[in-house]
């Protein structure tokens, strides 16, 4: 798929392309009218899109879109799940990254350089993914923590922490308990950092200040979530290098 249009996006084509390329599968079985609908955009401003992701029609870009989740439905053959990660590594690796994220990391560092205090926030995987950052921050001088807990009592903080800055890990954006921790830190005037999948959910709309990976989301038997957090290793390190410029 071609990259070389997706930085002249509209704010309404950025989120279009957010959903297409989080929802492949619903793309494939959807026609055009019926997925405008479900984007609450026309079908006119879907098809601009799709132009500036490099295809000539809706039904060119499906198809891609087939072709290349056909290792994720071969679930258990590791030789089809090892193309598909080589392919999502290359896919995100072949934007033109540093000009992608350039204005948002700069925001962030403004943000965290007149911050007291830095901790990072998630559940499941990407509550590993906390620590790690925390770690890599640590690694380049900057004085972070971690929290994995999805229940720790935020909301009965009294103390004045407008200083602080969250940075929340989130797969999907939508989980509840991280939905419900970020609203009690937003009462205390905290300020919130995410790295989502999509610039759409609601843990990116919660947030000061949000990056998104954008890769098509593995989700296995029993709902098992085994998106590739190769993104998330990168945007974490990049922070913490960036900030060490400084």
């Amino acid at each position: 798929m071609s990259q070389r249009n997706i930085f002249n996006f509209t704010s309404t084509e950025t989120d279009i392309y957010d959903f297409l390329m989080s929802h492949k599968d619903e793309v494939i079985k959807s026609n055009l009218r019926n997925l405008a609908k479900t984007i609450h955009v026309s079908p006119a401003s879907v098809l601009r899109c799709i132009k500036k992701m490099g295809f000539n029609s809706f039904y060119e870009l499906k198809f891609d879109f087939r072709n290349k989740l056909q290792a994720i439905h071969v679930y258990g053959q590791s030789d089809h799940l090892r193309d598909h990660l080589i392919d999502i590594s290359r896919d995100f690796f072949n934007r033109p990254l540093l000009d992608q994220y350039q204005n948002t990391i700069t925001d962030i560092k403004n943000v965290i350089e007149n911050s007291k205090m830095v901790f990072f926030f998630g559940i499941g995987t990407s509550g590993i993914l906390a620590e790690y950052g925390s770690r890599q921050f640590a690694n380049f001088g900057i004085n972070s923590f971690y929290n994995k807990d999805p229940y720790y009592p935020f909301q009965l903080i009294e103390k004045d922490i407008s200083s602080a800055v969250m940075i929340v890990l989130s797969v999907s954006g939508e989980t509840h308990e991280v939905i419900k921790q970020i609203t009690s830190l937003k009462n205390l005037k905290c300020k919130i950092i995410s790295i989502t999948n999509t610039s759409y959910s609601m843990v990116a709309k919660l947030s000061d200040i949000n990056l998104s990976y954008n890769i098509g989301e593995e989700v296995f038997p029993d709902e098992i979530n085994a998106t590739s957090q190769i993104p998330v290793i990168f945007l974490l390190e990049l922070l913490a290098r960036e900030l060490k410029k400084k």
